[in-house]
Parts: C-alpha cells; structure tokens; sequence
C-alpha cells in the first residue's frame, strides 16, 4: 500500500466531543419514538411522565451531573464512563453465539473444488487438507499485514459526510486484545500491536504460541507465507500425534462469564505455568483455528460452525472466543472469521477481513503446483518433540484437576444448551441491490431495506416491535454507536397499510416514502450523537445512585423516577427485531450477530450494488419462526415492495433496469 500523506492517527484531535443531548430534545425524541407501541390512552401517561422528569428537580440535577462528568472525561462522557460496562463487560450471558460475531470468507479463486463437492464434506472428519493450510497461512500473512500497515500509519482516514474525518480509534483495539473473564464485570487486556511477535494456533483443542515474526538488526520482519505455512504443518503434525494432548482448556471460553471466571481463578492458583500460557494466549495478535472437519458448505450451516465451534470435537471446541479477532480454516478450505464485539465494532473488522480475503492463494507461492497436486489430506509424521522442527512454535501446557475436569463437564453441558437453541441463517438475495434501490424504488438504500425488516416482522408476527439498528458516531472523537428507533409511526402506518386489499399502489408506495424519509431524520439525529438512548442509559444510572437530602439532613438515594419505571421504558428497548447493516462486503459471504432477546431475531445486512446479504439468527422457541422461515418471508417481501416500485416508477426507470424487473 502506498503511504498516505495524512497519518492514519493525525486527526484525532481535530475531532470534536460527543455532545451531551439536552433534555428537552432526548425526552421529545424518547416520546416520538414509543408513541407506535402505545395506545391513546398509554401514550398520555406516559407524556406526563416525562414532562414532569423533562421539567421537575431530578432529571435537571441528573442532567447537570452528567454535563460535569462530561467536562471532566478525557475523550468521549459516554465511552470513558458508562457503554463498555454496561453494554458489554458486566454481561454475564456466554460470549459465543450471543455477543461475538461472525464474518463467511469468499472461496478462493484458485480453491480446489474437489473440497467443497459433497457439500464441502469430502474431507473424512479428523483429517487435514494441504490447501487448508496453505489458505491458512496466505491469510494469516495478510492479516499481519493490515497490522502493519496500521502500525506505519498508513491507512487512509476514514470520510464521512461532507468528507470529514472520522473517529479511527477502534482501529487500535483489533490486534493483541483479549476479554478475560472477571466476577460481575470482564475486563480488556490490551498490549501494544508493535511489541508483539505471535499470534495463537488451535488445532484439535491443542493450543500454540506460533511467532510471526522475527527481529534482525532490531528490524522486525513477518515470516514469509512459505514459512508461515511450514510452521502450520509442523504444529498440525505435532497436534496429530500427540500421545497426551491436553485439556480442551479453550472449552472454557465458551460458557457463561461467571463460571468461566470462576474456573479461570481456578487455573490460576494450580500452577504458575497455567498464568504464563493464558498470558500468551491474552497477548497474542490473533487467533487462527484450524479444523479437522467441516459440518457444511452451505450457508445456514457454515454459519453454525462460525457460532458454535468445531462441531466434532464438541460444541464449543477449538476457539478462543475470548479473543478480540480469530481466523478460522476448516478442512475443506473454507474460511470464517469471530470477533469479539467488545473492543471495537465489526465494520473496522470487516475491512480486515476484506483485506484478508483480497488476495489469491497462488501470492507469493514458490511451489504452487506441488501444493495444488498434492494429496488433499492426512499428516501421517511420526511423534516428535516440537522443538525439533520449529523455533517458532509453542505448545502450551496446563496443569489441571478434578475441578477443572468438573467446569470442563459444566461447559460442555451449558454449551451444548446454548447451541441448541440457536438457529442460524444466511439469505443472499440476488435480485436486486443499492443500485436498484437508488434508481428505481428511488429510495435511499438503508431506510428501504429497514422498512422490509419492518414489513416483514408485521407479516410473520402481526403486529410491530421495538426495533434496535446501529447508528454511528464516529464523526466525535471516540465515538461508537447509538440507536436508531426504526419503528416509527410512519412504519406503522406502511406495515398495517400494505396487504390490505383496500390500499392502493400510490398508497403503499407513499407510506413507504414517508416512512424511509421518517427513518433518515432519525438516523441523522443517531449519527449526530442526539438520539435518546445512550443519553437516557447514562441518567438512569446516575439515578440509581443520586444522592438527595433528607428530613434528617443525612443524604439518601433517590428513588427512580418513573420515566425509568414507566413499562414502556423497557418495551421500547426490548429489541425483538436488533439490526446492523455494514458495509458492501466484496469478499464477505455473510455476516451475522445472536439475537437481543430468546423472542426476537439478530439481523446483519451487507448491502451492495447488486445484492444483499442478510446474517441471522433466533432462538428455537414457540415465539418465534424457525430463522429460515422468516428469511423466506424476507425474501418475498423484498420482491413484492420491489415490483411495487417498479410498477410506480416503471415510465421513470431507464431501459438498463429491465433485466432486474425480469428478475423480479
């Protein structure tokens, strides 16, 4: 890549703060936005509510609280204060399926589709491909690359509206971060990227400290991915034959954070050793984790497999979900990748794995045609110590007991759970994308593909939810996220409007209009740092703990005010519909997140010219559809809005579209 002129960190501090909402604006917007939830009769109460918190003695103190806590913050009253706790850290529910994140990789252009016939199940269960391998180490180097490059400064700034710089801080949290588990409220362990040498290498639970790069003439260099590659097959054929492997230690990682803390302190106290190889595995770049196995190539399972582990080990097995990014290759050469949401959101992620993936196997090959000819499977080496073929690579060791092999049991069992209840899907629709949207339904794409959500929850279900997507406030300094309140009075009114018989095309072509231009203003509103949610998270907190004087002059807590106990407090928030759209995702097959509530679906879109690509998933439970089911209803509701745009906007459209209406 060549060097930008503007360092990548240069502009941070011409970014200016996330703004503190004043509270007429927050309460005026918190009212619009539960008004399609309420009846009359509800939303009257409520207003009172409000008006008495908006205007009475409590919600001004909280409000000047939070302004001081504003002032004296080093970067952002939200971030510095409140958001990683709360939305994140202090969550107890087990990380995988529920809050990590998962990316499908393109197929290679050069993969050998002997891997993927039979459903990408040609490969035995318990064997190893050559090309695995390979592929595994060509992403590992670009993904070492993208650190580099983010070491040199070299990524161009991020633009927003009006081409003004963004917030590229969570750009910082992608390399040598972990989560570790800690009681009532995890932590980040966080090293600086520069300093460190390895990343981390699962194979069959087996765990290894791999270096990736070397020191010469206090130079440091990345290994090469013919060497990277030796490595891999030396740790495989050493995982292989292993005699006595270890504990399935990373099991752990997988379970509620309560216990997996309480196991970990375990850990600690039986061995030094046990410190020493967690603080390998918590410092590493990365994780890569290669599978003997694959559960399937087609999508709803791939992304099981991206959830939940390598499934014939266990559920749960060979990944350490506590890592902030790991790399996963199954045996048929596939390839996804985890993130764990914590440190930074997974658009920055996305655009690692994009560079990961834009690059073909054959780069940089010295021996292309041997490794494409070679047998695809089986490292047959005979045992040996790793230290005799690797300088590189560590297996790292633990010492455990009885009560280990009991929290290892309690995983297992909790995981098992916790798999069983998920229900995955991917659904690629292939008719039309963001250029259709633009050109023919003459709609912004976002606002279009929030209303099919919208109608499409309304068919299955009948009747509207409170709907969560993410809005972004990286044009303040530190700036992650805030919620966008999709549902809106306007989506009600399209979604009870548009399979009556009694509605008109121009009807339902004009509520749909009013109601993505409904869903912009807030979404400008979000991205502009005002919207209500983060600003009413922060007062409810400060009120739980607000000090006022009492008859006696001692000081008490105040009690929480009714805003906060209001009922329709906690259903506005109760997301049974949790969206995120990221970016186009050239090279991103799907992406998908757990979703907020057991009743409810967790939606990921990746939106391009052409296409769209929907990640989700639900609970197996009576309340709600099995996910393939509503993908299906997805699916049709995004052909019937689109033939109704092209009905109504046929005569408008250039003859370029006939093809996307032929596919309608």
């Amino acid at each position: 890549m060549v060097s930008n002129q503007i360092p990548t960190f240069s502009l941070q501090k011409t970014l200016p703060r996330l703004p503190v909402p004043s509270l007429q604006e927050t309460c005026s917007l918190y009212l619009r936005s539960v008004a399609p939830l309420q009846t009359k009769e509800e939303h009257d109460k409520t207003k009172a509510i409000v008006h008495d918190f908006m205007t009475g003695p409590l919600g001004r103190s909280l409000q000047e609280r939070l302004i001081d806590i504003d002032h004296h913050s080093p970067f952002n009253w939200l971030d510095d204060n409140f958001w990683l706790k709360k939305a994140y850290l202090e969550w107890r529910a087990p990380l995988m399926v529920n809050s990590n994140w998962y990316m499908l990789g393109k197929d290679d252009d050069h993969h050998p589709q002997e891997l993927l016939a039979n459903n990408g199940q040609s490969i035995p269960a318990g064997q190893f491909s050559q090309f695995q391998i390979r592929r595994a180490a060509h992403m590992i180097y670009y993904a070492l690359d993208y650190n580099d490059i983010l070491e040199r400064q070299d990524l161009p700034v991020d633009l927003g509206a009006g081409k003004k710089p963004l917030c590229m801080h969570q750009y910082t949290k992608i390399y040598g971060i972990t989560r570790i588990p800690l009681p009532y409220c995890d932590a980040l362990v966080e090293t600086d990227p520069a300093s460190i040498l390895h990343i981390i290498v699962l194979v069959r639970d087996q765990i290894y400290k791999l270096q990736v790069y070397q020191i010469v003439d206090g130079i440091k260099h990345r290994l090469s991915v013919d060497q990277i590659q030796s490595e891999l097959s030396t740790i495989v054929s050493h995982a292989v034959n292993l005699k006595q492997p270890q504990k399935p230690i990373s099991l752990l990682t997988s379970w509620d954070r309560d216990n997996w803390a309480l196991a970990r302190n375990h850990l600690l106290t039986l061995d030094p050793n046990n410190r020493s190889s967690l603080t390998k595995i918590e410092t590493g770049l990365m994780a890569l984790c290669l599978d003997d196995y694959s559960l399937g190539a087609d999508v709803a399972s791939w992304a099981r497999t991206s959830f939940c582990g390598q499934h014939n080990l266990g559920v749960g097995h060979n990944r350490w979900y506590d890592k902030s990014f790991t790399l996963f290759v199954e045996n048929n050469g596939k390839a996804s990748f985890v993130g764990e949401h914590s440190p930074c959101d997974a658009l920055m992620l996305s655009y690692v794995v994009d560079h990961t993936l834009a690059h073909s196997v054959t780069t940089h090959s010295s021996s292309s045609s041997s490794w494409m000819s070679a047998d695809l499977a089986l490292f047959n080496d005979q045992p040996f110590e790793l230290t005799t073929r690797s300088s590189h690579a560590e297996h790292l060791t633990w010492t455990t007991d009885h009560h280990i092999d009991t929290y290892l049991l309690q995983a297992q069992e909790d995981a098992n759970t916790t798999a069983n209840l998920s229900d995955p899907y991917v659904l690629q629709f292939h008719d039309y994308g963001t250029d259709w949207v633009k050109r023919v339904a003459k709609m912004a794409p976002d606002a279009y593909f929030q209303m099919i959500l919208q109608l499409a929850y309304y068919r299955a279900h009948h009747k509207i939810t409170a709907t969560y997507e993410t809005g972004s406030t990286r044009k303040y300094l530190h700036g992650r996220t805030e919620t966008i309140r999709t549902c809106s009075l306007e989506s009600k009114a399209f979604v009870e409007a548009f399979d009556l018989p009694s509605t008109t095309d121009k009807m339902k072509y004009d509520l749909m209009v009013q109601a993505t231009v409904a869903h912009r203003k807030y979404t400008q509103i979000a991205s502009d740092g005002r919207g209500c949610d983060r600003h009413l998270l922060a007062l409810k907190l400060l009120n739980m703990d607000h000090p006022v004087s009492s008859s006696s002059s001692e000081q008490k807590k105040a009690p929480l005010h009714g805003i906060f106990t209001d009922p329709i407090f906690t259903e506005s928030q109760t997301f049974r519909l949790s969206t995120s759209g990221l970016q186009a995702g050239d090279q991103i097959m799907g992406t998908g997140f757990g979703a907020a509530t057991q009743d409810g679906y967790g939606i990921n879109y990746m939106a391009a010219r052409t296409l769209i690509k929907f990640g989700m998933e639900s609970k197996s439970n009576s309340t709600t559809l099995p996910t393939a089911d509503f993908a299906a209803i997805i699916e049709k509701t995004l052909r019937d809005v689109g033939e109704l745009c092209e009905r109504m906007t046929r005569k408008d459209a250039p003859d370029n579209n006939k093809d996307a209406t032929a596919r309608l």
